[in-house]
């Protein structure tokens, strides 16, 4: 077997790398260079067509979209691991649910929210903010997080134990919540980061 990941520090990346390091699977990490602008290279195009990170490739197979990573690390690896459901039943449809959830709905909410509405390193600058893309979507980031906060409510992780979908979604969380997001009305998602970040695995992806 031959896995290779390619990525750079403090990117979705690393929640690819988190899993890989769950489900015990060797792989070699590969840092692009953005500075030699490494990810317009015509090899890593090859792999990555849109010249971003990540990049996987698993035994010869190309993915791009660390979401789609996560869902074919979970197909081929995490059944026998305990990490991610087997077909068939509500289990499996929660998993591959809200792990696409986190990169449609959650994610590109709160990245907004970063960019417009708070004062982070990641922040626009005063006079390129938008109150109204703030506003609209801090009103969507609370409705998420309200549901998030719902789900947790007779469960410590999202599907009962952990599992590949707790890292989809609880990776850019963990982010924003260490540059400046505040979560304190939402303890329950407030303690289930903290409960998935400490695991070992995590830790050694970082």
């Amino acid at each position: 077997m031959s896995m290779e990941l390619y990525s750079w520090p403090r990117s979705s990346g690393t929640r690819v790398a988190w899993a890989l390091e769950e489900l015990g699977v060797p792989f070699e990490y590969r840092e692009v260079d953005a500075k030699q602008q490494e990810h317009q290279s015509p090899s890593y195009l090859a792999i990555n067509p849109h010249g971003k990170v990540p990049a996987l490739v698993d035994d010869g197979e190309r993915y791009f979209e660390s979401a789609a990573m996560l869902l074919h690390l979970g197909d081929k690896y995490g059944v026998a691991k305990k990490l991610w459901p087997a077909a068939g039943g509500q289990e499996r449809a929660d998993a591959l649910c809200w792990t696409v959830w986190a990169s449609t709905e959650l994610f590109p909410c709160m990245v907004q929210v970063l960019y417009h509405g708070l004062d982070t390193p990641i922040s626009f600058r005063p006079d390129d903010r938008s109150k109204a893309a703030a506003d609209y979507a801090m009103s969507q980031l609370q409705r998420q997080l309200r549901a998030l906060q719902t789900r947790l409510s007779s469960r410590d992780y999202l599907l009962g134990d952990f599992s590949l979908a707790d890292i989809a979604c609880v990776s850019g969380l963990a982010f924003g919540s260490s540059i400046g997001l505040h979560l304190d009305q939402y303890p329950r998602v407030v303690a289930w980061i903290r409960r998935c970040t400490e695991r070992p695995a995590c830790k050694r992806a970082r």
